[in-house]
């Protein structure tokens, strides 16, 4: 019946970080990357839209 027994604290295996660590991570990670992505082609898109020369002839 020793067999049985649930197994202690001390006996679980302890993880590097928890799971909601690691979830922050991945997304700060996809914040990170998307707004690398998007910022330099906004940035690109804004500056034609003001110097186009449709828009200056008036």
């Amino acid at each position: 019946m020793s067999d049985l027994v649930t197994p202690t604290a001390l006996e679980l295996p302890k993880h590097i970080l928890d799971v909601w660590v690691i979830v922050l991570i991945i997304l700060a990670t996809i914040v990170v990357m998307t707004s690398l992505l998007l910022f330099p082609a906004a940035a690109v898109i804004i500056y034609r839209v003001r110097t186009h020369p449709i828009r200056n002839a008036t």
